[in-house]
């Protein structure tokens, strides 16, 4: 189930108003807004980001100081109108070094289905706000959206919250986590932009 709630929060990442609210367009399709977020950049874009999830019981003695810590690298390989290619690759710290994954590619159609998009509004109940937030990322501030829901399933609540804006490749600025289990608190998880290359950015 988790890995399929990450699915589903990367594409929430980017979900502006104007993406929910846009008018019925042909054949039930709409914007994608991971599309979107790609498409306004040229080729050689990048945004790095850290993840760190803190997990407790039986899982948290298999990793570094009960730490999960990933930096992945995503960089835009080709636009075109129909679609985008993202090159994702994913460093890994484990107790006597670190791994790094093979890249993989990741494409983003222009056009999804209205219904797609809606059932997962309807599923995490997420909500754009309209306070504007600033968050401070390598020395630099970006001015973010912010995103955020709750997903119920059984005994297993997640509650994220998801900052971003459109001057960072992908959208993504940052993503809090937290799953909980009976009230408890199983993990914690938070991505962070850490730098990224806007000089490519489309006029």
């Amino acid at each position: 189930m988790m890995r399929g709630l990450l699915v589903i929060v990367a594409l929430l990442v980017s979900l502006p108003l104007s993406a929910v609210s846009a008018a019925e367009p042909d054949n039930g399709l709409v914007d994608n807004p991971k599309y979107k977020f790609w498409a306004n950049f040229k080729p050689g874009a990048v945004a790095v980001h850290s993840e760190k999830t803190a997990l407790t019981g039986e899982e948290k003695s298999d990793l570094p100081d009960g730490i999960d810590e990933k930096v992945v690298t995503y960089t835009l390989l080709s636009v075109s109108n129909d679609k985008v290619v993202v090159r994702a690759v994913v460093v890994e710290k484990e107790f006597l070094g670190t791994v790094e994954s093979a890249p993989t590619k990741i494409t983003y159609p222009a056009k999804i289905k209205k219904a797609h998009l809606d059932a997962i509004f309807q599923e995490f109940g997420a909500k754009v706000g309209d306070k504007e937030h600033t968050l401070e990322v390598a020395g630099k501030e970006i001015k973010c959206k912010l995103l955020a829901g709750t997903h119920k399933k059984g005994n297993t609540v997640v509650d994220f919250q998801l900052y971003f804006s459109d001057s960072v490749p992908g959208g993504l600025v940052k993503r809090t986590r937290k799953t909980t289990q009976d009230d408890k608190v199983v993990a914690e998880t938070t991505v962070t932009l850490t730098s990224h290359k806007e000089s490519s950015k489309k006029k």
